[in-house]
């Protein structure tokens, strides 16, 4: 599931406070069976701190998915 913001959408995000209570509007919004479930996602934020987009990479992964925002390939 992806989602794309228009413009006036856009919601300034100024700390993980602002970035938990949307994420766990978008996570109560799925199906019952589906909250239990692994779900990495990311959030796409523009220099002015709105959000552009949330997408979902990573859903039910088994095993685990394990990543890192600081380690790069190569």
């Amino acid at each position: 599931m992806n989602i794309y913001l228009a413009e006036q959408e856009r919601i300034r995000v100024l700390n993980g406070e602002d970035v938990f209570a949307i994420m766990q509007k978008v996570l109560l919004s799925e199906n019952k069976i589906d909250r239990d479930k692994e779900h990495f996602q990311i959030v796409g934020i523009d220099a002015d701190s709105r959000i552009l987009f949330i997408e979902l990479v990573v859903f039910g992964a088994s095993p685990p998915l394990l990543s890192s925002p600081w380690k790069r390939s190569g």
